[in-house]
């Protein structure tokens, strides 16, 4: 019987032998690759209407159209909260809900892709989502033909015409966090 004399260096140099010719490693990364940076992520129903006595209560923020809005089931992908903003998380980007601006009171709030105009929320776990740009913090959710609610960030007295809302404000669940 033969014994080998192994070193730390004669096994790292085998085992980078065996990753260079092993058929299952990947393919090497192409130059230009974006990767995701690491953070946290919380998943879940991670935004949910607090309007006690309304039909809006309960529902959750959804991703699914370009204005925010309520859903019976929202968007249970990560979200991440930092730098001011909220991000809702597609692989390596981010939907961020930004305050859009108008000569009303009540303004749209609307997810633009990787583009984090509103630096101004405050989302702590289990807390109410509020904004510095205005004193009260408080929404609107008002009835889209399509179904659902549309939501606005609500500044004043007056409200959208011609269609039902209910004040409501935001909630950002408690739940799981996870890397992303």
């Amino acid at each position: 019987m033969r014994l080998l004399k192994l070193t730390a260096a004669s096994l790292f140099l085998r085992a980078i032998a065996a990753v260079a010719i092993d058929p299952r490693a990947p393919p090497p990364v192409p130059p230009g690759t974006i990767f995701c940076e690491l953070f946290v992520a919380q998943t879940g129903p991670p935004i949910v209407a607090d309007a006690p006595n309304s039909p809006v209560d309960g529902l959750q923020v959804t991703t699914s159209t370009t204005q925010a809005s309520l859903v019976a089931n929202g968007f249970k992908g990560g979200y991440k909260y930092d730098k001011g903003g909220i991000g809702a998380l597609d692989r390596c980007h981010a939907f961020y809900l930004n305050i859009f601006p108008s000569n009303t009171s009540y303004k749209q709030l609307v997810w633009q892709f990787d583009n984090q105009v509103t630096h101004t929320w405050s989302a702590g776990p289990g807390q109410l989502i509020t904004t510095s740009s205005y004193p009260k913090s408080s929404f609107l959710a008002c009835g889209s033909a399509k179904g659902g609610w549309f939501l606005y960030l609500k500044t004043g007295k007056d409200r959208p015409p011609g269609i039902t809302c209910y004040d409501t404000r935001l909630r950002r669940a408690v739940g799981a966090t996870t890397g992303i």
